[in-house]
């Protein structure tokens, strides 16, 4: 294929389509039990990118990281930052609003083909740096050292993944795993959010349970606003990437 045939391959138009196709098909299908088997990892891999938003919001306001999990830990959480310190309120708040920036953010990206393969390789640096910095410390926290081996475990196994796709997919075949992947991140962050505004199970807690704590602010008041900015996010992300295509 020459270059020009390339380039026309990837047009705006059909990345906007080849997006709309994966949402309607995940939406359909993502109750089935292949669907929750093929991509178990993938849960795993948005459940890093939230735990770890958690962890670097805390950071960037001035507080530290003393674990982090992605693994269940049968109490009703799919993982757990430790934070001290720090501004609650911000990083608190950081996971759904994070995961939903990241969603966004790939999805705007793969707006440009030939670097998708890059930003593979970038993602698996971002989770092995995650993996390596703040999660090996969970092991220290009690009754919790093999949710700490498994997180790590994971990370890598991700992260390992995502260079070594990066290196060798072509051009073509990245780009299609980076939309795929954009669009499961940010399905996730409304998903998630939507189970805030379910009853909580006795004895647990959530990040707006969390923030209901800190502000007095009901947590079904926090569970609808993340989900309203993520559905904003998500269309203005849309409606800016791709408008030229569709005036």
């Amino acid at each position: 294929m020459n270059i020009k045939n390339l380039n026309s391959s990837f047009s705006s138009s059909k990345i906007f389509w080849l997006l709309i196709s994966f949402v309607v098909v995940s939406v359909l299908f993502q109750d089935s039990w292949f669907f929750r088997v093929l991509f178990g990892p993938l849960q795993v891999f948005e459940t890093l990118l939230h735990e770890a938003s958690h962890a670097l919001a805390c950071v960037f306001t001035g507080g530290w990281v003393s674990g982090l999990t992605i693994v269940e830990d049968g109490r009703g959480h799919g993982g757990l930052t430790f934070c001290h310190g720090g501004m609650p309120f911000i990083y608190s708040q950081a996971g759904y609003i994070g995961e939903t920036l990241w969603g966004c953010l790939l999805i705007a990206l793969a707006r440009f083909p030939k670097i998708s393969r890059g930003i593979l390789i970038g993602l698996g640096v971002v989770m092995a740096l995650v993996s390596v910095f703040f999660m090996p410390g969970t092991m220290f926290v009690e009754h919790r050292w093999l949710e700490g081996l498994g997180s790590m475990l994971w990370g890598l196994i991700l992260s390992g993944f995502f260079i070594v796709t990066g290196y060798k997919l072509s051009d073509r075949f990245a780009h299609i795993l980076l939309l795929f992947i954009a669009v499961q991140s940010c399905l996730s962050s409304l998903t998630d959010v939507s189970v805030l505004l379910l009853p909580m199970p006795p004895n647990t807690w959530s990040d707006a349970t969390n923030m209901q704590n800190l502000t007095g602010i009901p947590a079904i008041c926090w569970g609808l606003g993340w989900m309203l900015f993520s559905v904003g996010m998500l269309g203005w992300v849309m409606w800016l990437t791709y408008k030229a295509e569709h005036r």
